[in-house]
């Protein structure tokens, strides 16, 4: 196969992944169907719902725009557009969506250890994206792009976790335990991934 063509498929099939979940993210938003897995107290709750919709609306969009800065071409052709989604990603991310994820951790099912698992996870997420966007205000264009490439991995965590829970599942592990498990599983190998990726452009 043309590795071009190669690069276009698998471009496109991440972008399909991405976007995908994006738009499963933003259903969450006008079905409260996806309340029914918490306890009526903490889901009636105006400040827990608030940051529920924060998290989902904000993922979406960092999902949606994110695997597009990672496309070379585009970058290289596009360099006002990629900065204006940069800025748009990192609102998305900083302002939005990490925030309200570490605050809806605290209620996570699970007990602690998704508390412990998804609270990380949130915390990461915000402190990459963050020092990316500072990189990038410094001119330091090496230490933006590692930054970015954490911050995506933990962003694709979205991703991970709608692929592997339903596998986990049907492979016949209890439900709760499988998202005892995915707290940790659906982001800390992506940055394992992250860090050869990183070293391998060193």
């Amino acid at each position: 196969m043309n590795s071009s063509l190669g690069i276009k498929i698998r471009n496109g099939f991440f972008g399909f992944l991405c976007i995908g979940v994006s738009l499963y993210a933003l259903s969450h938003l006008f079905h409260e169907i996806f309340y029914d897995f918490k306890g009526e107290d903490i889901a009636q709750s105006p400040i827990w719902r608030m940051a529920f919709h924060l998290h989902f609306l904000g993922g979406a969009v960092a999902l949606g725009l994110g695997w597009t800065q990672f496309l070379k071409n585009f970058r290289a052709k596009k360099i006002n557009t990629h900065r204006k989604l940069g800025y748009a990603y990192s609102i998305a991310v900083i302002i939005i969506s990490a925030p309200a994820a570490f605050y809806l951790a605290m209620f996570a099912n699970g007990g602690f250890n998704n508390v412990v698992g998804f609270g990380m996870m949130a915390v990461c997420w915000f402190t990459f994206t963050l020092f990316a966007f500072q990189a990038i205000k410094k001119g330091d264009i090496e230490a933006h792009e590692k930054w970015m490439i954490r911050s995506f991995a933990v962003t694709l965590g979205a991703v991970t976790l709608r692929i592997f829970m339903p596998i986990m599942i049907a492979s016949g592990v209890d439900p709760q335990e499988a998202y005892q498990t995915i707290a940790w599983l659906c982001w800390v190998p992506n940055l394992f991934v992250a860090e050869w990726l990183i070293q391998k452009k060193s």
